[in-house]
């Protein structure tokens, strides 16, 4: 085996490492951001209510 050929092999390798972890960060990424911005909405009604209560 010649150098450029495990050159090659190597470059393919942690290609398919590189796009199996950008795919795996974007799927959890997407549900942990889905996740946060569901509390942080009921966060802020909770709040506005307490806002409401206070003025009243």
């Amino acid at each position: 085996m010649t150098w450029i050929v495990l050159w090659k092999v190597m470059f393919v390798v942690v290609m398919i490492i590189f796009a199996l972890t950008a795919c795996l960060v974007t799927v959890f990424g997407a549900k942990d951001i889905k996740r946060m911005l569901k509390a942080l909405g009921e966060e802020s009604k909770g709040l506005a209510g307490d806002d409401d209560s206070k003025e009243n």
